[in-house]
């Protein structure tokens, strides 16, 4: 670890991620297989206290069970609606994100996030702003005190080649400068 609390690796961890995409009709798939248990991955996407550590979204109340909730990526920040839509046991959530759906479904360690985003031409960006908060879970869950990377800080982890590479993967060229 160096002195910011940060792994050293991180940016690495986060570019070599076992990320696979597929953009189809109506939503943008990312699979990605994870370190930990399918019982942590849930608990890190449902709690709080656990997605402050990773997620751009953190929640007012545990993402556990239906119903409206607000989101702020920091406590200064403009609420985002993150409403539950649907859950079932520990191994799948359904909720907005602001405009968008995401569900996200367990299977052991392999997490899968379906993403039904309002404008699809941005499924470039939103790839690879997730690429670099699940690397940061990644690290977590291996028992690392990876700090969370977030907004415009994920600029300096390689998001605008990940957000390039998702572009040209995608076929999704003219991606907008952040």
């Amino acid at each position: 670890m160096n002195s910011s609390g940060n792994d050293p690796t991180i940016d690495q961890r986060i570019a070599d991620l076992p990320v696979a995409v597929d953009l189809t009709e109506d939503a943008v798939i990312l699979e990605v297989d994870l370190s930990g248990t399918g019982a942590q991955i849930w608990e890190h996407l449902t709690d709080p206290a656990l997605l402050a550590t990773w997620s751009p979204i953190v929640p007012e109340r545990p993402l556990t069970e239906p119903g409206p909730v607000l989101s702020r990526e920091t406590p200064d920040a403009d609420p985002v609606a993150v409403d539950v839509l649907a859950t079932a046991g520990d191994h799948a959530l359904t909720h907005r994100f602001g405009d968008d759906l995401l569900e996200w479904l367990i299977d052991e360690a392999r997490l899968t996030l379906l993403m039904k985003l309002s404008d699809p031409q941005q499924a470039p960006t939103t790839l690879a702003g997730w690429q670099v908060c699940l690397g940061v879970l990644d690290a977590r869950l291996e028992g690392l005190d990876q700090e969370r990377i977030v907004g415009r800080d994920a600029l300096e982890h390689g998001w605008r080649e990940l957000r390039d590479r998702y572009a040209q993967e995608l076929d999704l060229p003219d991606q907008p400068e952040v």
